[in-house]
């Protein structure tokens, strides 16, 4: 993984502490706002994580706990800037939850991708994503809004680094549901057969044979850091709402349904004759 810190790492880092430090400081938020003269509002988006901070809010606070050690007030001064500092996916316009899904994601550690409707976003063909996206939004191909999406999968996997640990879990049906047609499925299987050949992804297919298994009913993205600091999130896309979940318990049932899904499916030279089967049948 690169050294650099991601810009969502350090303002969840920078978060975190800032609010450990008032705590620790004794002083409530009224109290800091008085200090500051800000309004109640602002310090509680900044320690809510709605904004990031300025590097001169984040010295002044510091300032006010307390902190003037010059190496941890250099260390939370660098985070400021990195959260701030300007990134690929901020030419695409975005909504809150997918911006932060994609800045945590492209510094992960480890993903682990499950989907019950269509081949996780980061495995998927220009020809298959296209078809998905124009099915997910009832748009021609052609509609702005699902070339804007295109353009950001595409670009997610090509930003992807190389030594993330990548698993990804499909549901049988997902093999067997033709998106775009014979053509496009065949494409998109072989790609599914290279990247398992090439080792590049842990690749695990849950057969329609398998039955029901225990977990969540849809797709979701289980993102790991490298830093022993840094919580895990998930992300869970849906046609209503589009949620980044930040909570442990939560999370930790996402863990024990990837692990059962992961233990009950097929993987390695098993799931390239799954994935091959479907695609003699195309």
């Amino acid at each position: 993984m690169p050294d650099e810190v991601g810009q969502a790492v350090a303002r969840e880092r920078l978060r975190s502490r800032l609010v450990e430090l008032r705590r620790l400081s004794g002083l409530t938020p009224d109290a800091v706002t008085s200090r500051t003269h800000w309004s109640l509002s602002k310090l509680n988006r900044i320690e809510t994580g709605a904004v990031t901070v300025q590097p001169l809010d984040a010295q002044a606070l510091l300032q006010i706990y307390g902190i003037h050690d010059p190496g941890e007030v250099a260390a939370l001064t660098d985070l400021a800037i990195a959260a701030r500092r300007r990134q690929w996916w901020s030419g695409f316009q975005l909504e809150s939850e997918v911006r932060d899904f994609v800045a945590y994601e492209s510094t992960a550690a480890r993903i682990t991708a499950y989907q019950a409707l269509h081949i996780p976003d980061l495995l998927q063909t220009e020809a298959y994503a296209r078809m998905a996206l124009t099915a997910a939004a009832g748009k021609k191909p052609d509609d702005p809004r699902v070339q804007s999406a295109l353009e950001l999968v595409m670009r997610r996997q090509t930003e992807l680094d190389k030594r993330v640990r990548l698993t990804a879990v499909l549901d049988g049906a997902v093999l067997e549901r033709r998106i775009g047609g014979a053509a496009v499925m065949r494409g998109q299987l072989d790609r599914l057969l290279q990247v398992v050949a090439d080792q590049q992804v842990r690749l695990v297919v849950v057969p329609l044979r398998h039955g029901l298994m225990p977990g969540p009913g849809g797709g979701f993205e289980l993102l790991e850091f490298a830093g022993a600091e840094d919580p895990d999130v998930v992300f869970v896309e849906s046609p209503v709402r589009n949620v980044l979940i930040r909570d442990k318990d939560v999370i930790a049932g996402y863990h024990d349904a990837a692990d059962t899904l992961i233990d009950s499916g097929l993987t390695k030279d098993a799931a390239i004759r799954e994935i091959r089967r479907v695609r003699s049948d195309l």
